[in-house]
Parts: C-alpha cells; structure tokens; sequence
C-alpha cells in the first residue's frame, strides 16, 4: 500500500516550491487522531490552495505530480471530488484544487471535521478560514429541517412508486433513510452528526437501529419496496417522536397527520 506519509512528503517538496500554489491541506479520515481514523482501505483526500489566475495551469501539472508518488493506473476528474487517482494497489487520492478567494466555502464544515495544514503561504488567510468555521451545528434547525424534508421526498418517492418507476422510487427510499439515519444520531449523540459519518453507521447507530435499516433496505423487488415504503414512514414518525421528546424540539405534526395517511393508502391500493 502507498504510504500516506510518503505521499505527504513528496507532495510537500513539489508543492510548496511552486509558486501557484498557495498552501496544502490534508482532511478528511487522514487528518484525524482520534475517532474515525483511516484505514487500509481509506482514500486520502488533500486539498491544493492554488491563487485564484492558476488554478488551470496547475490542474495541467496534476498528472505529472501523481505520477511521482507511485503506480498510477489512471486519473480522471471526479465530478464530486475533484482530480482523483486510482494507484496500483487501488489507493486512492483525491486532489480538488481551491481558489484562495474560495477558502471560507472550502473550508466551511465543523472544527470538529479535523484538517491538517501540510504548507502555508496565504500570509494568514488560510488560518483565518479555518478559524471562522464553526464550533457546531443547530440541531434544533436540523431537525426541523429534515422533518419537512423527509415528508417531501417520501410523497416523491410513493408517486415513483405508483408511476411504476421502480428503481426511481427505491433511489428515493434511500434518501428517506439518510434522513432517518440523522435522527438515530441526535437520538444517540447529536455531536456524530459533526463529523458527517453516515458511511460509518455500523460504528454508532444502536443494534436495533441496524436492524431497523436493514428492513428498510429492499433489493429491487417491487412487493419489497412497497413494504419498505409502508414501514419507513412509521419508523421516521416514531424517531421523530423521541427526538422531539427527548431534546425538547417542536415538530410539525400537521405535516405527517396530513401527508402520512394519503401515502399509506397510496401505498395500501391493489
């Protein structure tokens, strides 16, 4: 396997002698020493603080610069992730590359998102980005906005459903889930959300929490994903429910009370 700290070097001595480039920053399960740390089978994502005129000159150089830190089997421009490489042995390294002007946006996320500056040359503005991030999140907007943004997508996905749009409908199921999975976590330790861990769930989510998303994971099965449907509307509005108990939070239950019965019987046809 390449060696992080092999690549962290190499990209250190090339980088920072250029003068497009303004800082490097390692984030991601790389940066961190505590929770959530990378492994074997972890990417390494690293961004390129390049000033605002250079940003495609350096994105020309990137092939160039990958191929020294080992194998590389190809390259591409990841639409999420930026510039990504696939080495030899399947690691892989992401390499978006950032405006200065853009540093407040690209670095927006919790302090408790940790990040480690590899170089810095932005005379301080790198430092200062990083310390406007904030501190936390507002649970109580969070969930007030996922409540009304469940409801939403699950009168999306029942009307896939009933269009015959099978696999439409189960994409949409699994947003519901995504939603759901938010609420297991303020129900189990909101500061989770902080490090935005859903890939993680088998390290926090409750055994029965599992369980329960493992019902609501259907295979591409009509019948199965109508059962789904049913039962991830029940499942939302009782996790709501706790939540709401447990933190204190308002829900609008005039949504569910007026959505929730038009779907089931949606759902309930022949």
């Amino acid at each position: 396997m390449n060696d992080p700290k092999d690549i962290i070097f190499t990209l250190k001595t090339e980088l920072e002698k250029n003068p497009k480039v303004v800082a490097l920053v390692l984030v991601g399960s790389h940066a961190r020493e505590t929770v959530y740390k990378a492994d074997p089978y972890s990417d390494m994502e690293i961004y390129i603080v390049v000033e605002d005129d250079k940003k495609e000159e350096l994105e020309k150089e990137l092939p160039e610069i990958v191929n020294q830190l080992g194998k590389v089997i190809f390259s591409y421009q990841n639409p999420w992730a930026g510039f990504s490489t696939v080495f030899e042995d399947l690691f892989r390294l992401e390499f978006p590359i950032v405006k200065k002007s853009d540093l407040s946006s690209a670095f927006s996320r919790p302090k408790a998102q940790e990040v480690k500056v590899i170089f810095d040359k932005s005379a301080g503005e790198l430092g200062k980005a990083l310390g406007r991030r904030p501190d936390g999140l507002d649970f109580k907007k969070l969930f007030k906005d996922q409540t009304v943004h469940f409801w939403y997508m699950a009168i999306l996905a029942v009307q896939y459903f009933k269009k015959g749009e099978i696999y439409n409908s189960r994409s949409a199921l699994q947003i519901l889930q995504s939603s759901l999975i938010k609420l297991f976590e303020l129900l189990q330790d909101p500061n989770i959300l902080l490090l935005e861990t859903n890939k993680r769930i088998e390290q926090f989510l409750s055994a029965e929490q599992l369980e329960s998303l493992k019902q609501l994971s259907p295979p591409y099965d009509h019948e199965q994903i109508r059962r789904a449907l049913i039962k991830i509307l029940s499942a939302f509005s009782q996790a709501a429910q706790k939540v709401t108990e447990k933190n204190n939070y308002s829900y609008n239950q005039e949504i569910e009370d007026y959505i929730k019965p038009k779907l089931e019987k949606l759902l309930n046809e022949k």
